[in-house]
């Protein structure tokens, strides 16, 4: 049995030799599979990253009238919490509104002039509502529409984040329907080149391959070389994967820290956290198909 296993691992480290710039080329373009498939994975992870701060900073303000109670505000207040669809609510006062109003204008004479002739406080009290989605717009300004408070409400203003994250959405799907596109291409070309390969392998042994069978060596004796060799080629494929991978997540982290202004962009976390679930399943797919190139190969040349 082990004099088995050497002999089937050293003649399958001999096809990779003898076959070695095909070898290359056949790892080259299983490298370029794997690094399509991480970068779409890597798309979702930033676009999942950009579409929570959208919503992160989605907000309804409403403005009541100066002349409202403070009683009909805490019943807002209370009503709006105990909505779903509502993450935060942030009550401002009329004098706190007053003076986020002149901050904002202090350089315009002419309106802080306006101010000064008014003489009192034109502000009522503002409710800043934080919304879980995009989607809740809506029925967050429907629960506005309270009679028990509707009246007291003098405007409501919302900035509709909700376009921003359906271009965030519709522009990563157009992406990822090319990396999908690209990633079949990238495959395609190395089932050819494996079945090339294995061709290759099957003409250069073919008086080895011949000396086996006058001596009775079995048929799954014959093929394991060819199916180890292919194994071989998935694991160079995702280790220099892996060598090539995260040396650019390390260099994107901080740009994308950056461009989304948190402490952490999760990039490097999120491969790291699923990277036995991301890279075994990836292994387990190269490998998958490459014994599948190598079995229509050696039906087709390997008459055993």
């Amino acid at each position: 049995m082990l004099v088995s296993s050497y002999r089937v691992t050293r003649f399958a480290f001999q096809n990779f030799w003898r076959n070695f710039w095909l070898s290359v080329i056949t790892i080259s373009m299983l490298v370029l599979t794997l690094m399509t498939v991480n970068i779409l994975l890597l798309l979702s992870a930033v676009t999942q990253q950009a579409i929570g701060l959208v919503e992160d900073r989605i907000e309804v303000s409403v403005y009541f009238h100066d002349s409202v109670e403070q009683e009909t505000v805490d019943g807002a207040v209370a009503y709006l919490r105990s909505l779903s669809q509502v993450r935060d609510v942030e009550t401002i006062s009329a004098q706190e509104a007053y003076d986020q109003f002149v901050a904002r204008h202090e350089g315009d004479e002419q309106i802080m002039a306006s101010l000064v002739e008014l003489g009192e406080n034109p502000f009522g009290p503002t409710l800043v509502v934080k919304a879980e989605q995009a989607e809740d717009f809506a029925i967050i300004l429907d629960a506005l529409e309270n009679p028990q408070f509707r009246d007291a409400i003098r405007d409501k203003d919302f900035s509709d984040y909700e376009q921003i994250v359906e271009r965030i959405r519709s522009t990563t799907d157009r992406i990822r329907a090319f990396g999908i596109a690209l990633s079949a291409i990238f495959l395609l070309i190395a089932i050819l080149i494996v079945f090339n390969t294995v061709r290759m392998g099957i003409f250069i042994h073919r008086e080895e391959i011949g000396i086996m069978r006058l001596v009775g060596a079995s048929n799954g004796f014959i093929k394991a070389p060819f199916y180890l060799e292919m194994v071989l080629m998935s694991l160079i494929a995702l280790s220099v994967t892996l060598i090539v991978l995260f040396p650019i997540l390390s260099m994107l982290e901080p740009q994308f820290r950056v461009y989304f202004a948190t402490e952490s962009a999760g990039l490097l976390a999120f491969f790291t956290r699923n990277g036995f679930l991301i890279f075994g399943l990836e292994f387990l797919g190269l490998v998958l198909v490459c014994l599948f190139s190598t079995t229509l190969a050696m039906r087709k040349f390997l008459k055993v």
